[in-house]
């Protein structure tokens, strides 16, 4: 995971921009406060941000990103220092879009708000909106509906504001075209890579090297605080792994839902319309009626039984668009789907017959029956697993409810233990190595509420069964505390092997860029390098290629080539270094109206983003913002003082 994040920085800090802002549906309501001034992170015109509300807003991002990336997600990415501060300044943005829209009294109807929540997928149960659902989710992230509804409120009401700065950019013609130009327009290179690795064997690294650079910063070998747990689960999934359904339940309910597993007779036909113009009232008119049944008995006479024959003249004649180009095939349908004339005709014929004219509200039609597919009952054991998946999910369901008022009651009682529960229960009490704040939150399921209170001070010292806490998707855990490693740092013994493999990495990359620069220079003196180069391939400004990084880009767009192919070189994001021959400019191809089109749509967004974030600039220094120093990229208050308890510890 670490080396998706690593070799993809861009593309995670690119998705995070795109998820900063806005932040609607998260926060927690400004005017209610459970914290502290002293507590807050920052202020905005006056009107605090706690820890809680960044918290909620991490949690979402947290949420948003997992499903961007998937299975590339990992909580531990949130841990960066930059990252965490691009979440600070969304809320403080969103804070001051706030702000403004109290100034102008903007708010947001009744209606919309509610509007807006019943929407919400989250707050759904089987695709409708769900009373409990929506309660019970948020008490699980510490709303009540005065809070949550209030603070909705006014993210709507500043929502207009922040379309209107996004929206409020267009670019002309000659713009549009510059823009293409720019961001289409390539160079011909072919790439030659000095991979550090063949460098390691130079990279000498004693341990003088090695103690200095530990010396330099010995914070950066911080090891987190760490827990190590005993949990308890329940949870629906585990009741329907266990559920055994019997044969004869299983029959009972295929009986009762017999209905839902029979398939009506269902019939295929073809057919050719002749059609019929009308008046004004919408009546046939005689002379159009008159013709059309002439000539669908005509056509009639030359089908005769050829199927062959029946789908030519359907594409020569038939007037219904849609099964002409099929030779008139209509596909099967059953008892319900056609008009009554046609329906009663079709359902009366054998397989291969023709009839005809048969008069509808359409025209005049001549039917020919392909094949009957009769009524059909799928048997019990065609659908045996679906009943029995189904039946499993209710009894499962059933249990969870039942027994999870007990488990909440139980873990509290019964505080020092999970054994009595678990054995009631069926359960198994699971127990944890060190665990850092990322690998707790990884149990859960991401749920942040349930780190906080396993870290909690409390958790910490009394190490007591916590509550109950909803995972959601009828998922609940506890967990106790058993034992706690308040961060440190690591002693030199522990750390001397990474530090030494740093280094020799570090080295192995100058002498790779020492070795790559050298050979540059003789290629440009028009000596031999050593050099062998890969294909030949396009480079484009807004798509740097393996071993071109947007440094090493800047360069080759910037080569002068005019007197013909020129090298440059540069160091990679794996370490090493890359030599570029510039070949030739390859102009992009010429666009489409459409493209065009799309391409100043484009711009015009592009240059609205930059009025956002001109606006929010001017914002801030109109309306007064405070931000405390390291707030979030540093040990928060509760951290920094587990940490220093750790420190006076003997």
């Amino acid at each position: 995971m670490f080396d998706f994040v690593h070799k993809n920085k861009r593309l995670v800090q690119f998705v995070l921009a795109l998820l900063v802002l806005p932040f609607a549906f998260v926060g927690v309501d400004s005017y209610v406060r459970n914290i502290g001034a002293d507590k807050d992170i920052a202020t905005v015109g006056g009107q605090a941000v706690t820890p809680q509300e960044f918290e909620n807003a991490l949690r979402a991002q947290q949420d948003q990103m997992r499903r961007v990336l998937g299975k590339n997600f990992d909580p531990a990415m949130f841990d960066n220092p930059e990252v965490r501060q691009q979440v600070l300044d969304g809320v403080v943005n969103q804070r001051l879009l706030q702000v403004v829209g109290q100034d102008l009294k903007l708010t947001a109807p009744d209606a919309q708000l509610r509007k807006t929540i019943l929407e919400v997928p989250d707050f759904q149960d089987g695709g409708k909106f769900s009373e409990t659902r929506y309660d019970e989710l948020l008490r699980a992230n510490g709303f009540t509906r005065l809070t949550y509804e209030a603070r909705l409120r006014g993210d709507l009401a500043q929502q207009p504001l922040q379309d209107v700065l996004t929206r409020s950019s267009f670019s002309s013609a000659a713009q549009v075209l510059l823009y293409q130009r720019l961001t289409e327009q390539g160079r011909e290179i072919q790439v030659a890579t000095l991979d550090p690795a063949a460098f390691l064997s130079q990279a000498k690294v004693d341990d003088a090297q090695v103690k200095a650079e530990y010396d330099k910063s010995p914070d950066s070998y911080r090891a987190p605080e760490q827990v190590k747990l005993e949990y308890l689960q329940l949870n629906q999934a585990a009741f329907q792994s266990a559920t055994i359904v019997a044969a004869d339940e299983l029959k009972a309910e295929y009986e009762k839902r017999i209905k839902e597993f029979s398939a009506p007779e269902e019939r295929r036909a073809s057919h050719i319309l002749l059609s019929v113009d009308k008046d004004d009232k919408g009546q046939p008119k005689a002379a159009s009626k008159d013709a059309a049944r002439a000539e669908a008995e005509a056509l009639l006479k030359q089908v005769g039984s050829s199927a062959e024959k029946f789908a030519e003249l359907a594409k020569q004649k038939s007037k219904d668009p849609g099964s002409a180009i099929q030779g008139g095939d209509l596909g099967f349908f059953g008892r319900g789907q056609m008009v009554k004339p046609f329906e009663e005709a079709v359902f009366a014929m054998k397989p291969g017959e023709v009839r005809g004219p048969i008069e509808s509200d359409f025209g005049f039609h001549i039917i020919r029956l392909a094949e009957i597919k009769p009524e059909r009952t799928r048997p019990l054991d065609e659908v045996r697993t679906q009943i029995e998946s189904e039946l499993k999910q209710q009894k499962a369901s059933k249990l969870f409810a039942e027994n999870a008022e007990k488990f909440q009651n139980r873990v509290y009682e019964q505080a020092d233990s999970y054994a009595k529960l678990a054995e009631e229960l069926k359960l198994e009490v699971k127990k944890t190595d060190w665990l850092t704040r990322a690998q707790v939150q990884a149990i859960a399921a991401g749920n942040q509420k349930f780190v906080q209170t396993v870290f909690a001070p409390a958790s910490v010292a009394a190490k007591k069964n916590s509550e109950a806490i909803d995972l959601g998707n009828n998922n609940l855990i506890s967990a106790r505390v058993i034992d706690y490693k308040p961060a440190a740092v690591r002693p030199l013994d522990d750390v001397k092997g990474q530090i030494a493999q740093q280094l020799q990495r570090k080295l192995a990359s100058e002498l790779a860029a020492k070795a790559g620069a050298e050979r540059v220079a003789a290629l440009a003196a028009g000596k031999d390098a050593n050099l062998t180069f890969g294909a030949a391939q396009k480079l484009v400004r807004q798509a740097p290629l393996p071993n071109v990084n947007p440094a090493l880009a800047k360069q080759v767009f910037a080569a002068d080539l005019s007197k013909g192919p020129v090298v440059v070189g540069g160091p990679n994001d794996a370490g090493g270094y890359s030599v570029v021959k510039v070949q030739k400019v390859v102009e992009p191809e010429v666009a489409t109206a459409d493209k065009l089109k799309s391409l100043g749509q484009r711009l015009a967004s592009q240059g609205g983003g930059d009025l956002s974030t001109a606006y929010l600039g001017a914002l801030k220094e109109r309306i007064k913002v405070e931000v405390k120093k390291g707030a979030v990229t540093e040990k928060g208050d509760k951290e920094a003082k587990s940490d220093k308890a750790g420190d006076q510890k003997p």
